[in-house]
């Protein structure tokens, strides 16, 4: 207690070296703080379920197919799930939608899950009221059930407790309400407003492709208790190999599968970007502490005369490096509590920040384990701030002090030298940090301006399901959706309609095999796999894709005309190297009879993302395609694309008063979205450099500053002697360059090792761009010059006489 009250009195004498070192920190700690407490909730703890590392699910992996995702085909799933050993239980489902239809209320289009009756068991949930689905509800023709949301149960139903066991409309069908789902749920089933049993019932695909092997189910898996994770991987993928030979047939017989734990899966894409992140903060905390340091140990050197009459009376030198720890700890506590206050308040403007990235209703705190990681980032600032100051301070007899005083030196050689080196680390951190962000930075700038290949602006669309209950055929399919696209074209704001499958950016693509007609056409398994997109009239003008050569379709592509396709630029070089793409014909269908001629070349589009390559794409005419229950309107105008939402809606409703949208979104929010996590690691590394930069300018300043006061006397003697102005400059300012030419050269060298890690994260620039690399070195010169030159002219103007008196 007499050392921290000590501490405390010693800390307020020197107020400002206090406020300077505790806000340092505290900004530091802090981000620090925030950025841990995101990276907890997201990658740590990203799902609320019991023994959520238990949950795996089934992976197809076929690379050379382009397909790597989390979907099984049903008699693969099938296979799994009667002959596996590895699993307590299984489960699967298959995303769709309904349509909620209440008196005196619009319809109301719902995210939805078709799920087994083991889904409710397999993920642990815990339901808000009733039960999940029993085996008599996931059989064949059903009674009709579902699971409520737990937000529409409230905000559609006001909560009644009376709903379950009632009866609510679904597609125009009376369905018992047999349980309410949790109020939160994990990615990826966040969304969703409402479960039905029967996975395999999912409309628009037919019994063929069904029983062929076209992959549309998500499969989840609890382990047994005392099977490990690598224990049923190896069991999935030796029963792979046996479901290849059993079926050779099957359009998935060739495509491998695996396991993923189900927190994996979804950290997985984002856990490399919170390590960057985590690093680039964890450095500007090291800069901050080399820092302080710094100035600490400026200040003890300023107590020389002190430290002398207490080692000559006594105390030892354990004591005098534990009293200046307890300074050093002191400081850094009042800045942890300030940054974890500060953390607290950030919290929520990084949760705005981030909420296009994040899953509905994901809250950040101070949890527990955040607060201990801000204590032991202030026990180990405490640490790297105090601990070799307080070793050099304490390292000392009364002569030398006196000596070192007598030229106005105090802190020895040894004191300078360790300055010299924190300066020195800073610089090389900094310039670790800059070249990191800069790289990241011009990557997301180049990212953002490349061409995408369609229209970008302008442009809204919305999802709309039709019931099949009510529209069994696919030409009434079409017929409803056509309907809604005179209507939109109608509108004087609207300039271009069209329905579509599967816009860009959005991850509704369908894909199927194809063959190219007058070439060996390999078993159903080998064929390659395009990306398929059911579009009318108008799609190419819409979305802004040039025509290369042919035509666009027409009204009269219909199902009894003969077959019709359209494909990408990049494509058709491939499949034909001569050029000579157009009247072509591709076979389609698991027999490959169904034909369709090439009939147009367009140009490529990132669909998938800016940063990814344009996919195979085959564009093929609404009234021509399968399966045509499950499409977007998209419509383009000159002005606000937002408020088309109603322009939309009213389209809809002019085709069919009980149906309704959902998904609405505009192409600029898709494209932003689409780049959410580039712009958010490139703005952050870039923030966090500038912190560093001006730490580490600040910190050399501070440096020459402190040399020059304690150098005075030895500078006035110099031009008593005779250098003048110009050569004092130049010693103050070689002094100060020499350290931040060694701290560059060591911080480009470890800059240089480091971008290699960045190379996933990169697009558009190579990890070592000499031209980043110069900038930065440039950009960092010119800044270290500015902090140099200021102690340098401040030298420049002592007076000799004066200089010589004082000392």
């Amino acid at each position: 207690m007499h050392s921290i009250r000590f501490g405390l009195r010693s800390l307020l004498k020197a107020p400002g070296f206090t406020a300077v070192a505790v806000l340092t920190i505290a900004i530091t700690i802090g981000a620090n703080t925030a950025l841990f407490s995101v990276y907890q909730r997201l990658v740590l703890n990203p799902l609320d379920l019991p023994d959520a590392g238990r949950l795996v699910r089934i992976w197809t992996n076929n690379p050379d197919r382009n397909l790597v995702a989390p979907i099984l085909s049903v008699p693969k799933y099938e296979f799994f799930r009667d002959h596996q050993q590895s699993f307590e239980s299984i489960t699967t489902n298959s995303f769709n939608s309904h349509i909620l239809t209440r008196p005196g209320a619009d319809p109301e289009q719902l995210n939805s899950l078709n799920v087994s009756a083991s889904f409710v068991h397999t993920l642990g949930l815990a339901l808000a009221r009733g039960r999940g689905f029993t085996t008599e509800e996931d059989t064949l023709n059903g009674p009709p059930a579902c699971l409520l949301g737990y937000d529409l149960w409230k905000n559609r139903f006001g909560g009644r407790e009376d709903l379950v066991g009632s009866a609510i409309v679904l597609n125009g069908v009376p369905t018992t309400v047999v349980g309410i789902l949790p109020q939160h749920l994990p990615a990826p089933i966040a969304f969703i407003q409402l479960c039905v049993p029967r996975p395999f019932e999912l409309p628009g695909l037919t019994p063929p492709q069904v029983q062929g092997g076209a992959g549309f189910l998500q499969a989840t898996a609890r382990l047994k208790p005392g099977v490990s994770f690598e224990q049923a991987d190896a069991e999935i993928r030796t029963l792979a190999a046996r479901y290849q030979q059993a079926f050779p047939d099957k359009l998935d017989a060739f495509a491998n599968n695996e396991l993923k734990t189900w927190i994996e899966e979804q950290v997985g894409p984002v856990r490399p970007t919170f390590v960057l992140l985590l690093t680039a903060v964890g450095l500007v905390l090291l800069i901050a502490c080399a820092n302080v340091s710094n100035l600490f140990l400026g200040r003890l050197s300023a107590r020389t005369k002190e430290i002398a009459v207490r080692l000559s009376i006594g105390a030892s030198r354990a004591q005098l490096v534990r009293q200046f720890l307890v300074e050093s700890a002191l400081f850094c506590f009042a800045a942890t509590a300030l940054g974890v206050l500060a953390a607290w308040w950030s919290l929520a403007g990084l949760q705005r920040f981030l909420a296009d990235q994040l899953p509905p209703d994901t809250e950040f705190s101070l949890s527990g384990g955040v607060l201990l990681f801000s204590i032991g980032l202030c026990a180990l600032a405490s640490l790297a701030i105090g601990l070799v100051p307080a070793m050099q301070a304490s390292r000392v007899n009364l002569s030398e002090t006196l000596k070192d005083t007598a030229r106005g030196a105090p802190g020895g050689v040894r004191g300078g030298r360790f300055r010299t080196i924190l300066i020195g680390a800073e610089v090389a951190l900094s310039v670790v940090l800059l070249v990191g962000s800069t790289l990241l930075l011009v990557s997301f700038v180049r990212l953002q301006a490349t061409p995408a290949g369609f229209r970008t602006t302008g442009i809204a669309s919305a999802f709309v399901g039709l019931p099949i209950e009510r529209y069994a055929t696919y030409d009434q399919q079409a017929d409803v959706y056509y309907q809604m696209v005179e209507h939109l074209q109608a509108d004087p704001r609207v300039t271009h309609a069209s329905i579509t499958s599967g816009l860009p950016l959005s991850g509704f693509n369908s894909r199927g095999v194809y063959a190219v007609d007058g070439r060996p056409v390999p078993p159903v398994p080998e064929r390659p796999i395009a990306t398929l997109n059911a579009i009318s009239e108008d799609y190419f003008a819409l979305m802004g894709i040039p025509v290369k050569s042919g035509r666009r379709f027409s009204r009269t592509d219909v199902r009894t005309s003969p077959g019709v396709v359209i494909i990408n630029e990049s494509f058709a070089r491939r499949l034909f190297p001569d050029g000579n793409a157009l009247g072509q014909h591709l076979l389609r269908g698991q027999k490959a009879d169904i034909k369709m001629e090439i009939v147009g070349i367009v140009g490529d589009t990132k669909s998938n993302g800016l940063n990814t390559p344009p996919p195979d794409m085959l564009y093929q005419p609404v009234r021509q395609s399968l399966g045509t229950n499950a499409l977007s309107l998209a419509a383009a105008t000159t002005g606000d694309p937002g408020k088309l939402q109603a322009v939309i809606r009213s389209a809809v409703a002019s085709a069919d008063r009980t149906l309704a949208i959902s998904a609405f979104t505009t192409m600029d929010t898709a494209l932003q979205q689409s780049l959410g996590f580039q712009r958010i690691v490139a703005w952050m590394t870039g923030g966090f450099s500038v912190v560093a930069l001006v730490l580490s300018a600040v910190g050399l300043y501070s440096v020459l500053a402190y040399a020059v006061a304690q150098r005075t006397g030895e500078i006035g003697l110099r031009m008593a002697l005779g250098a003048d102005r110009r050569q004092v400059l130049t010693l103050i300012l070689t002094q100060g360059m020499r350290i931040v030419a060694l701290g560059l050269l060591v911080g480009l060298a470890a800059a240089a090792g480091g971008a290699q890690l960045l190379r996933s994260q990169l697009y558009g620039i190579s990890a070592l761009d000499p031209a980043v690399f110069a900038g930065v070195a440039i950009v960092f010169s010119a800044v270290a010059l500015l902090a140099c030159l200021i102690p340098s002219l401040r030298a420049a103007r002592v007076d000799p006489l004066v200089a010589l008196r004082t000392d």
